[in-house]
């Protein structure tokens, strides 16, 4: 996800609301807190603010680069550890040998799109948290937020400045779902245009592997949890067929 680095703050940097959530939890649970795909750190910093202690995992340099950029400005290095691992085989060797909680966040566990590999990140989780730890994993409902944008069309998503150069960025999106597999195939295309007209354009493709709620809930059982909570929003509302999300809460079994 390097090339995504560049435009991912004023991409996600917006969505705030999720991270309340998961303040609320770790003051429910205590820390130190494993945060899985942290990217740049969109909600990691926060939880660092709120005074846990958080190791970050990334695959991406970029992405982490970014994120030591912000916790070094922020005076929070004695708070977040960052590592760069593959989520399908990490091992963090530090003072903090066992986390709670632990969550993969908006959507992220959605890149894994093997079932061996999910398999994988989430055994490679359990592995990390203490006995009875808890896991969150935030996933949208398809119903309601995928399958109904899959065309394949080029779809205008937001029009805003680029941080690194002040120039207009607009992003677009193409999305097709292959429902047999439960796959969307996804390009997202930014245009960075200068003041003269000259565009220019990155585009990144990529998969995501879509969830249903009792997979989900058969997938964490089999890596050695129980599922707790299943949540429809942000503010704990129980999941529905109107749902926007997914979110699985989901507890070490000991």
């Amino acid at each position: 996800m390097d090339a995504f680095a560049r435009y991912y703050d004023v991409d996600t940097g917006l969505e705030t609301e999720d991270v309340p959530f998961y303040v609320a939890f770790a003051r429910r649970t205590g820390g130190p807190i494993l945060e899985v795909a942290c990217g740049t750190g969109r909600v990691l910093l926060p939880l660092a603010q709120a005074g846990f202690d958080v190791v970050g995992v990334d695959v991406s340099p970029a992405m982490l680069a970014i994120a030591r950029e912000k916790v070094e400005s922020a005076g929070l290095q004695g708070k977040v550890r960052l590592v760069q691992a593959d989520a399908r085989d990490f091992s963090i060797d530090s003072m903090h040998e066992r986390f709670n909680p632990a969550f993969i966040a908006l959507n992220s566990f959605m890149h894994f799109v093997d079932h061996e590999d999910q398999v994988r990140v989430l055994r490679g989780i359990a592995r990390h948290l203490k006995p009875g730890g808890f896991l969150i994993l935030d996933l949208p409902n398809p119903e309601q937020t995928i399958l109904g944008e899959s065309s394949g069309h080029l779809i205008h998503e937001w029009t805003r400045q680029a941080p690194d150069t002040g120039h207009q960025l607009l992003k677009f999106r193409s999305q097709r779902a292959d429902t047999a597999s439960q796959l969307l195939d996804l390009t997202f295309i930014y245009d960075d245009v200068a003041p003269d007209g000259q565009v220019r354009r990155t585009a990144i493709p990529f998969a995501l592997r879509y969830f249903h709620r009792r997979e989900v809930e058969l997938l964490v059982e089999r890596c050695g949890f129980a599922v707790e909570a299943v949540y429809g929003s942000y503010e704990l509302e129980a999941y529905q067929d109107g749902s926007l999300k997914l979110i699985v809460v989901a507890r070490q079994a000991t």
